[in-house]
């Protein structure tokens, strides 16, 4: 299809990618179900919602080390889609986000916080890898890159700072909860259009002759029972058994690690946290042997293993990810103490990476049209990457005396989100050729899945560190009357904050702050270091040319 038609419906794949008859049909079908004026709503209507879910993230980022200080722990779906459909999936990700708003809002502990924050997590994922999902069905290769990137950025860049601004005049004004709770209710009816839009999008294609070959439609065996038919579904065709062990194996490895700080701390003294560890390897390689040899149909899709591309992208977001978790999770508790800037302004700060990343994102997917190729742009983005998290080794405590200046870091972060923004946008649309379009929805989850499986390791080990240096460097440091505060210190940014600038205490609780965040840039930029080998085992597709 010719591509000098910017529309959405222009760009409705007829693409370089392989599909079969029945896929061929489909395709057709959909573009006389989704005509250019319902695809513009669809497209509206995803951008709205997509502007509030970054609202959302962008603002109450500024409150999470204030409601988990409140509680002295400051250190502390692809499958919808697959299931069901693509309304579904939109609906059942607001939902689950909207849950974790309420979670937080009326939190009174850290373990409801904590799990505020899962339904969050798994909301915002589901919601990610749905929009991914449905600017596939609705684009070519070529342009797939610029219309990924555009309802993330055009979204995001006004939010990073319009929602810094709106959190700091809710702390201001109100309390942190209200800053969670409010989204609670602005949320679902702003999501109202794009779920109601994707819905009769989808029902008018299905009445056009769309076969969507849904698990719940292939549990239909024979026009079983109900009850057969949902053991089939959640047996067989989702794996629930190989997702319990992967998700209970990896729970229980990575929660000793984050809450024992290292191998010499005292809570490795009790058995409690040595059996989460072992049993938590031992249930992650049962569910492997589990998926491998047993499962019929498995929960982590091996076959993408036999695509070189798609495994390198995957270990390529694994690295990255876990560099971005350990560095910046405690990055803007830093500024604030060791930088001595406002909750706003260091949240101001940390977003260059992110505006950085949102435009680059657009520009690669508009370079990867009328260049048509994609591996270019990994290779100018993992060293561009590595290097604005190498510099930060060195600005986090500038000759062991003081943090850099503003400039400073919004400089490396403005690498990091350049080098992120091209490579990410190219990898993705790169295993996304490279695969039937019928598995394009999966291997974009197995994408997504490995950026969250590095995000919640890289989370582990920068609390390991934290837990582990922090306390450790304010007994140090801090004056013999001030070390009986040490603790309450490192609990919360509010008490470490209340010492004025210039003292003697301030000064202790600024070098270990400055001490500790650059032990982690330290453990990100190594984590970065293999990607410069990674990256040379993807494919130069060529995205104009069938396979």
């Amino acid at each position: 299809m010719a591509t000098d038609k910017e529309t959405p419906e222009a760009m409705v794949s007829s693409s370089p990618e392989d599909v079969d008859p029945v896929a061929k049909n489909n395709e057709e079908i959909l573009k006389e179900s989704w005509s250019r004026r319902s695809l513009i709503i669809a497209y509206t209507s995803l951008f709205a919602a997509t502007f509030i879910l970054s609202f959302i993230k962008y603002s109450t980022k500024v409150y999470d080390a204030y409601a988990t200080s409140s509680f002295s722990k400051h250190a502390a779906l692809t499958t919808a889609n697959v299931v069901f459909g693509r309304a579904e999936g939109f609906a059942l990700s607001i939902t689950t986000m909207v849950l974790g708003q309420v979670l937080y809002a009326a939190c009174q502990d850290v373990g409801t916080y904590v799990a505020g924050g899962i339904f969050e997590a798994i909301g915002d994922t589901g919601y990610a890898v749905m929009q991914q999902i449905f600017i596939a069905d609705t684009t070519n290769l070529l342009n797939r890159g610029l219309w990924s990137s555009l309802p993330e950025s055009v979204t995001a860049i006004p939010t990073l700072y319009l929602g810094t601004i709106v959190a700091d005049q809710v702390l201001a004004e109100s309390t942190w909860r209200w800053g969670y709770g409010m989204w609670a209710l602005i949320l679902p009816f702003c999501s109202v259009p794009l779920v109601v839009t994707m819905y009769i999008l989808q029902r008018r294609a299905k009445k056009n002759g769309y076969m969507k070959s849904s698990l719940w439609s292939a549990a239909d065996v024979e026009n079983t029972s109900l009850p057969h038919r949902l053991r089939q579904l959640f047996v067989t065709e989702l794996d629930l058994f190989g997702a319990f062990l992967l998700v209970v194996g990896l729970g229980l490895t990575l929660i000793p690690l984050t809450l024992t700080g290292s191998k010499n701390s005292d809570k490795w003294q009790q058995g409690s946290f040595i059996a989460m560890l072992v049993v938590g390897i031992a249930i992650t390689i049962a569910f492997f042997v589990w998926d491998v040899k047993f499962a019929a149909k498995p929960f982590v899709p091996f076959r993408m293993i036999r695509e070189r591309t798609v495994v390198a992208a995957c270990l390529l977001s694994i690295l990255d990810f876990f560099h971005y978790s350990c560095f910046t999770i405690f990055f803007p508790s830093y500024l604030q103490v060791a930088g001595g800037y406002s909750a706003g302004h260091a949240s101001r700060i940390d977003n260059a990476l992110r505006v950085t990343f949102q435009i680059s994102s657009v520009l690669v997917g508009l370079a990867m049209k009328y260049s048509k190729r994609s591996q270019i742009f990994v290779f100018i983005g993992v060293p561009l990457c590595v290097l604005g998290q190498g510099l930060q080794i060195y600005f986090t405590n500038m000759h062991g005396t003081h943090a850099a200046s503003e400039i400073c870091f919004i400089t490396a972060k403005t690498l990091v989100g350049l080098g992120r923004g091209f490579y990410q946008t190219a990898a993705q649309v790169s295993i996304q050729s490279l695969v039937p379009r019928e598995d394009v929805a999966v291997v974009t989850g197995v994408y997504f899945a490995a950026m969250n499986f590095g995000a919640a390791i890289g989370t582990s080990v920068s609390g390991a560190i934290w837990n582990s240096l922090l306390p450790a460097k304010l007994t140090e440091y801090l004056p013999e009357e001030a070390k009986p505060q040490a603790q309450a210190i490192y609990k919360s940014i509010t008490v470490a904050k209340k010492y004025a600038q210039g003292t003697i205490i301030r000064a202790a609780i600024d070098q270990a702050y400055r001490e500790t965040q650059q032990r982690l840039a330290i453990a990100a930029t190594a984590a970065l270091a293999p990607m410069l080998l990674i990256m040379f085992f993807l494919k130069n597709v060529d995205l104009s040319v069938k396979k």
